[in-house]
């Protein structure tokens, strides 16, 4: 008798162990996928416009990023005319943070196409706390970034820096 509560005890402190852990682990999880998780850090409310217009050259619309601080201490990213082809099948952003670095992938499913468009990207990426922060965009792959912007996060963070090509 007594070697049988022993087993449910132990038992119960198993379960309630790996519940404790399974949901420190899953913080930022969702039912709609549209949240990835790394430890406390993730990427949530990932979306994009969708192609704003078709061609066969980079578009004459300006290509910007915006940061805004939102609730709970999250950043929001704007990628703005962001350039892919027409027929990315699905556009998708993952995010990871290295101290104070912040490092954003934009990946296209597909890239077989022979036309671009800009699209809107936006995500928010976080819990941060309130200091300085370097933001490193990366375009299909994590080795070679394509921007990095030098941000204060917090409360009232709103910026806005244009994408300049040279010729």
């Amino acid at each position: 008798m007594k070697r049988t509560i022993e087993m449910i005890t132990m038992t119960l402190i198993i379960i309630v162990v790996a519940a404790f852990v399974g949901s420190t682990l899953m913080g930022c999880e969702s039912d709609d996928d549209s949240i990835i998780a790394t430890g406390d850090f993730c990427v949530r409310d990932v979306a994009n416009s969708g192609c704003k217009s078709s061609s066969h050259t980079r578009s004459e619309y300006p290509e910007y990023f915006e940061f805004k601080a939102c609730d709970g201490g999250y950043l929001s990213v704007n990628h703005v005319n962001a350039m892919f082809n027409c027929a990315p099948g699905e556009l998708k952003i993952e995010a990871t943070i290295d101290g104070n670095v912040i490092k954003i992938l934009e990946t296209e499913e597909t890239s077989l196409a022979n036309c671009v468009c800009p699209y809107d990207l936006y995500c928010e990426v976080g819990p941060l706390s309130n200091g300085d922060y370097k933001v490193v965009i990366y375009h299909g792959s994590f080795e070679i970034p394509t921007r990095q912007f030098s941000i204060t996060y917090n409360k009232r963070l709103n910026a806005k820096y244009e994408v300049t090509y040279e010729n």
